[in-house]
Formats: structure tokens, C-alpha cells, sequence
């Protein structure tokens, strides 16, 4: 709040030295107009401003950094604490009365001009209403009435052109701004320069006046005359316009403080731009003044906002580094039962899925079954279980097609295996069914077929995940049985169970035996 304060209070400043230098005195009334209803909204918008500055930051990560916590003295942080709060709030209060007087100060002129309306008699030519009061007061306006002192209009003794002039209040709707002002300054009752520019919009309200009266061919010397009948100090409301418009009046605890020049020299200074001519040229130069000026607050006094945006960092990988996509993988499996993998010896079976996760690992899965392909070359016939076990590995790896290219006993020269993603339906209701059978019998009684269980394995090892737990769980095989345990003899006795020494042959007496003696 402060900080807005102070800008708002710079901005009026600037514009307002920039009206007196350049354009008070000037015959340009009707641009001072806009330019002072300008600053009006400047001060008002301009502090509330922002411009934002997109900014692309890298989007590394950052590390996070370990912060050591301190210990704090508990007791002298909250009485600081406790100090700061309360000053807010004593400023706060201050201001809140201050707006609560000025405005109940708007709202009681407000109030008193619309019941004079009403109460008094009221005499409407055209679209000017004349209201005639008892009281001697000075003529002013408000809006489309006009506030006379009944005895003097009835006597005509109001001069015509005093009656024009705030005419011309009326047709150029000056009360408009005067409210305007009046509100803002109920808002801003603190800052000294809005009562400055409360006297320059009223002041410049009665030049447009005193404009159109010498237009309509009235001689200067006698409207100022005029002017100097009416230059009193009498009443008049504020929130009016009256042709003795001499300065803005304070109003602060019953006391009336004049702020600016006295009646006599407000009429003086109006007798000044009365006689001013100003070239259409300096009109131009003077107003194109204002486009650097404005430019110059705006960027000066607005806010300034940077907005990070993330960025991907390109990162140049050297040609030679470059990982390229391995399209073809080779599996060769020897007549030993060995498996390479791009001509590297496997220890086992279970290195092969190890192995396939460093290549393409620039690839997802999805990429992979794409564009991949593996050709198993088996040297003689493989184990069907084997190669079930390798097309488990690589569809969960992620492959287009398996190629087997084999023995002509085998494969007939080539095999293609189309890869499919997961159990087919029929499948899965083929395993399921061979499951359910399994599961129903004892464990201790359960015998399963070898072709079957490479059945069950083989479609369990196709299924996806999800296929997995929506299926019947795999049958647990049943333990092989123990081995048979060594019958138990006694010492110097020959087991009844252990083999029998062989009979001797029986030779017939005069033969000669076949049996080679020991």
C-alpha cells in the first residue's frame, strides 16, 4: 500500500508540473480538460500496472540443498512481530477515518444541492432549469441547474452574460468532472496534490466559461468588470460550479481553509488567458509533449513481472556417441544347446533377458515391436521348450517378428512366428481349462502330462499382465518323490534283501567248463 501510495503521489507530481509549465496558461482549454481528467486516471491505473516478461529457462533439475535450521529466540521474535503488526494497523485506522469524514463530507453536499432542488421554485427554459433560492448567494451550477437568488433574477438585476456563462457550465456537463474529483479525493484525502488538481480542473472549468461568453461577442472589458462584481468569497456548494470560482476551500473540524489565490487574483489570472493567443502550432508541439511523458510514467512506475517458462535443452550428442536403432537381432543357439546374442556367449538362459535391455535402449517397448526383429538360427533341432522359454523373453522384451531359420529336418529352411500382444481368446480358454482340471486334484495325487504342462507354460508365458490375473492361477506341480532308503542289516548277518552270490554252473563230469575262471 505504501509503495502505491508513493507512486501514485510521483505521478500526480510529474503531470501536474507539467501543467503548469506548459499548458496553464495556454488557450487550449477544452485539450486541458481531457489532459487533467488524464491525470485523474493515471494516478488511479498506472501503479496498478504489469507487464509481464516471459523468461525460458533450461529445465534441469535442480539439487536440492540442505538447509540448517537455526534456533530462534522465541520471546523476542513475536514482541518484534507484535511492534510491526500494530503499525499497519495504527495507519490503517488513520485512514479509514479519513475516508469515513471526507465521505461523509461528499455524500452531506450531495445531499444538501439535491434538497435545494427540491424544496425551492424552478423555472425550466430549454433544458436549463433555473432554481430560485431566497438566500444571497453567488450564481453556480449544477449539472443542468442553476442556483439564482430569486430577488435579483426576477429584478433582472443578473447580468446576461453572468447567465451564460453558466449556461456553459451546464451544456458542457463541467459538474461530471467535479464529481469525479470530489470521489477521488475521498480516496486519496491525504495526498496534498489532489486538492492542487481539484483547483485546476474548477479553474480551467471557468476559462471554457469565460471562452464561450467572449464568443458570443461580449466585450472584454465589461465581462471583466462583471467578473470584479461578483469576485466575493460568498457561499457556494462544493460540488458546483459558480462564476467567482476563486479557490478550493478545506473544511476540517468547522474551520474553512482557502487553498490557492484569493478571488481577486483568480479573476486576474483569468483576465491573463482571456488575452493569450496560442498558435495552432505550439497546440500540436504541446500535445505531442504529453505522448514521451505518459510512455515514460508507464514504463516508470508500473510493475514488472518475470514469468519462467521451462524450455527443453537441445543436447548435441557427437556423431561417433550416437546410439542408432539395432533393427535385426541374431540368437544362434549351437549343437551344445548354447545361446549368442549378436555373436556374445550367454552363461544361461537367464542372462538372455539382461542381455536384450542393453540394446535399443533408446526404443520403448511400443517402438520396439514395431520395427524390431529377431532371427533365431538353432544349429540342430532345439528343445521346443526351449524355444518357447527364448519367445516369452522377447515378446515381454518387445519384438515385430521372430524368424526361425533352421535345419531342413527342422523347419523346413525358415519359420516365421508371427508375435502377437498376449493370449488369444481361445487361448486363454484352452489354459484355463487344463488349469481348472490340475487345480481340482491333490497335489499329493496330481500328475501332470509333459505335453500339457509345455502347454500351460507356453500360453501363460504369452499372456500379458492383465491376462495373467484375470486367469485361473498355474498349477503347482507336485514334488518328485524321495529317494528309496538303504534297507538296514545287522553286523555279521547277510541281508535278506541283498543280492544272492550266483550258483556255480553245473558241469558234467569228462565236459570242459565255458566259464573263464576268476
Amino acid at each position: 500500500m505504501l509503495l502505491y501510495i508513493l507512486k501514485s503521489s510521483a505521478i500526480l507530481a510529474i503531470l501536474l508540473l507539467f501543467y503548469k509549465v506548459f499548458l496553464e496558461r495556454e488557450n487550449m482549454h477544452t485539450f486541458k480538460r481531457f489532459y487533467l481528467l488524464g491525470t485523474l486516471l493515471a494516478l488511479c491505473i498506472i501503479p496498478f500496472l504489469t507487464f509481464v516478461e516471459y523468461v525460458e529457462i533450461p529445465t534441469v533439475t535442480p539439487l536440492m540443498e540442505q538447509s540448517t535450521v537455526h534456533s530462534l529466540d522465541v520471546p523476542s521474535t513475536l514482541q518484534e512481530e507484535m511492534i510491526t503488526d500494530y503499525i499497519p494497523a495504527f495507519f490503517w485506522s488513520i485512514y479509514v477515518m479519513g475516508i469515513i469524514v471526507f465521505g461523509f463530507k461528499f455524500f452531506k453536499n450531495l445531499s444538501q444541492i439535491i434538497q435545494r432542488i427540491r424544496k425551492n421554485p424552478k423555472l425550466r427554459i430549454n433544458r436549463i432549469t433555473n432554481v430560485l433560492l431566497r438566500d444571497r448567494i453567488i450564481p453556480h451550477t449544477f449539472f443542468n441547474y442553476i442556483f439564482l437568488n430569486k430577488h435579483k433574477f426576477e429584478a433582472k438585476e443578473i447580468p446576461s452574460e453572468v447567465l451564460l456563462h453558466e449556461e456553459t457550465h451546464a451544456k458542457q456537463k463541467h459538474s461530471l468532472d467535479v464529481l469525479l474529483i470530489e470521489f477521488i479525493q475521498v480516496l486519496f484525502w491525504f495526498n496534498p496534490f489532489i486538492y492542487t488538481l481539484k483547483k485546476l480542473i474548477k479553474l480551467n472549468h471557468e476559462f471554457l466559461a469565460d471562452r464561450e461568453v467572449l464568443r458570443k461577442g461580449v466585450k472584454p472589458s465589461k465581462y471583466q468588470n462583471i467578473l470584479l462584481e461578483f469576485s466575493s468569497n460568498s457561499f457556494q456548494p462544493q460540488l458546483a460550479n459558480a462564476i467567482n470560482y476563486s479557490s478550493t476551500r478545506l473544511t476540517v473540524f468547522g474551520k474553512t481553509f482557502s487553498i490557492g489565490l484569493s478571488a481577486v487574483g483568480q479573476v486576474k489570472k483569468r483576465f491573463t488567458v482571456m488575452k493569450t493567443q496560442t498558435s495552432k502550432k505550439s497546440i500540436v508541439l504541446r500535445s505531442l509533449l504529453i505522448l514521451p511523458l505518459f510512455a515514460l510514467l508507464l514504463f516508470g512506475f508500473s510493475e514488472k513481472k518475470l514469468v519462467e517458462i521451462q524450455s527443453p535443452v537441445e543436447i548435441t550428442i557427437p556423431v561417433t556417441e550416437q546410439v542408432t536403432a539395432v533393427k535385426t537381432i541374431e540368437i544362434r543357439i549351437t549343437k551344445k544347446g548354447e545361446i549368442l546374442v549378436q555373436n556374445k556367449l550367454l552363461t544361461s538362459l537367464d542372462d538372455l533377458k539382461s542381455q536384450l535391455q542393453k540394446i535399443n535402449t533408446n526404443l520403448t517397448k511400443e517402438q520396439r515391436e514395431n520395427i524390431v526383429r529377431v532371427i533365431i538360427m538353432p544349429e540342430a533341432e532345439p528343445p521346443m521348450k526351449l524355444l518357447k522359454e527364448i519367445e516369452a523373453i522377447l515378446i515381454d522384451y518387445g519384438v515385430a517378428t521372430i524368424d526361425v531359420i533352421g535345419p531342413e529336418k527342422f523347419s523346413n529352411s525358415k519359420q516365421q512366428i508371427k508375435v502377437q500382444g498376449g493370449a488369444t481368446k481361445e487361448q486363454i480358454e484352452e489354459y484355463n481349462a487344463l488349469a481348472k482340471k490340475y487345480n481340482a486334484q491333490p497335489i499329493n495325487e496330481r500328475i501332470i502330462k509333459k505335453k500339457e504342462l509345455e502347454r500351460l507354460e507356453y500360453i501363460y508365458n504369452i499372456m500379458t499382465e492383465k491376462q495373467k490375473k484375470k486367469a485361473v492361477p498355474f498349477p503347482e506341480c507336485p514334488p518328485p518323490p524321495p529317494p528309496p532308503t538303504a534297507p538296514k542289516t545287522v553286523e555279521g548277518k547277510i541281508s535278506a534283501t541283498s543280492p544272492q552270490p550266483p550258483t556255480a554252473p553245473k558241469i558234467s563230469q569228462g565236459t570242459l567248463s565255458n566259464v573263464t575262471p576268476v
